[in-house]
């Protein structure tokens, strides 16, 4: 059995309301893509890190670049 360590990713806090649907979301949708467990790990905890961050459905990140920087700007291999 392989485990894997996904960091959360820091945010603001403001709603937490949509954070596991936009987890398995981002998950998924990378997993699909990569077929890289740990990164779409990676890709679904940032993916939530940006909903928590303001009221209702409209701080999703606009593109792939706004995930990955954000990994970036953490210190948060992929």
């Amino acid at each position: 059995m392989i485990a894997f360590i996904i960091p959360p990713v820091k945010a603001e806090t403001r709603d937490p309301t949509g954070a596991g649907d936009s987890f398995v979301g981002g998950f998924i949708g990378e997993y699909l893509k990569t077929k890289d467990i740990k990164r779409a790990g990676l890709v679904g905890s940032v993916a939530a890190s940006f909903v928590i961050e303001d009221y209702g459905p409209f701080n999703f990140p606009k593109s792939p670049n706004e995930i990955f920087k954000r990994l970036r700007s953490q210190n948060i291999a992929f």
